[in-house]
């Protein structure tokens, strides 16, 4: 029943991450994963296979630990009653690291702390690293159990930190960092890391329990079609937007993240206007406001920057109005997101500009 119980949870963190990448979750047990040559960031070699630590090695480490911690007689006992169920070599890596964690948990006050807090929605932080925590094994236990928890529920940047300082080679649950750290990647738009730990975590780590996998190919195949210019873009970079501001974060990421949002919707009004007169019958063909084609190609730049891709700063009003659009262009920008993208792009645009305005 412990383990059950502990599946079923690790199956709900599984399930929020799935939702917040638009990515179906899969609930299932584990499967070994093909091994082909590989070289990415974190391990290096031609052919590698990556296997967890298995029951024993972990729980070698564990009584070193405690031992090191200056764990009594009892609290010894109470360590050995909690991996009595743990000794089945077909243990899940998640539990084999909760019971680790609790391990550590029984004898530093720090660790307990630690677990006690995770069961809040306030992000967590690193227990200080002194003492009988300055260690290697524990280093790497408490920040993949940080790294999982926060990646679980969407500190992408704060995860992505702890899970970058470690190594999947010698690891307890190498899918499991590998996976957390692509879902943080791929939620930060950093895609070439994201492809590299996925390509990594499909093609290297023995034994990917098949959610992982099932996911991490989802997740793969969309990072390939993505288009980092576009409507898909801006809507990205807007959940980004709408997760930090979720979290109370609204320092200079958030404002910077604002400007690219807007810069990005600018050239895709303009870029759509202009392809909209070429389609037209009369497009570039006299008409009361033609020019020249050069003067075409100022309208189709940023104002105000000589740089492509940079935007002043455009206010928004309380209303939710589109940056510095009036009422005539606004209209008309809605009517050509209409005609050319899904309803939902729309939608989405109108409640981040509402959401942003009532932020001022």
């Amino acid at each position: 029943m412990r383990f059950g119980k502990r599946n079923w949870v690790s199956a709900m963190g599984l399930l929020t991450l799935s939702v917040s990448c638009s990515i179906p979750a899969f609930f299932i047990e584990s499967a070994a994963a093909q091994v082909t040559d590989t070289d990415t960031s974190g391990v290096k070699a031609e052919t590698v296979q990556l296997r967890k630590l298995s029951v024993a090695e972990v729980r070698s480490e564990v009584d070193r630990w405690i031992s090191k911690a200056g764990a009594s007689e009892t609290e010894q006992q109470k360590v050995n009653t909690l991996w009595s169920s743990a000794t089945a070599g077909d243990a899940a890596s998640e539990d084999i690291l909760e019971l680790t964690m609790e391990s550590f948990a029984l004898v530093d006050p720090m660790s307990a702390e630690l677990i006690k807090a995770s069961r809040s929605a306030a992000a967590l932080k690193l227990p200080s690293l002194d003492g009988p925590r300055d260690d290697k094994f524990y280093d790497m236990c408490v920040r993949l159990y940080l790294g999982r928890w926060l990646a679980q529920h969407r500190y992408f940047d704060e995860g992505l930190e702890q899970l970058d300082a470690l190594s999947p080679d010698q690891n307890i649950d190498p899918a499991g960092l590998l996976f957390y750290r692509a879902v943080c990647q791929k939620s930060l738009l950093k895609r070439e890391a994201a492809e590299d730990s996925l390509t990594l975590l499909l093609n290297n780590v023995v034994d990917v329990p098949v959610r992982f996998r099932a996911v991490a190919e989802i997740m793969q195949n969309e990072l390939r079609d993505q288009n980092p210019e576009g409507l898909g873009e801006v809507s990205r970079v807007m959940s980004d937007v709408q997760r930090r501001l979720d979290l109370g974060n609204s320092g200079r990421k958030v404002q910077d993240q604002e400007q690219q949002v807007i810069a990005l919707l600018d050239k895709l009004l303009e870029d759509m206007e202009q392809q909209d007169k070429q389609n037209s019958p009369s497009g570039g063909e006299g008409g009361g406001d033609g020019g020249s084609p050069q003067q075409g190609a100022d309208r189709s730049t940023i104002k105000g920057n000589p740089a492509e891709g940079i935007a002043d700063r455009k206010e928004l009003s309380e209303n939710g109005a589109w940056g510095m659009l009036d009422k005539q262009a606004e209209a008309q920008a809605r009517e050509l997101i209409r005609q050319q993208f899904p309803s939902n792009y729309l939608d989405a645009i109108s409640r981040y500009t509402k959401k942003i305005a009532e932020r001022k």
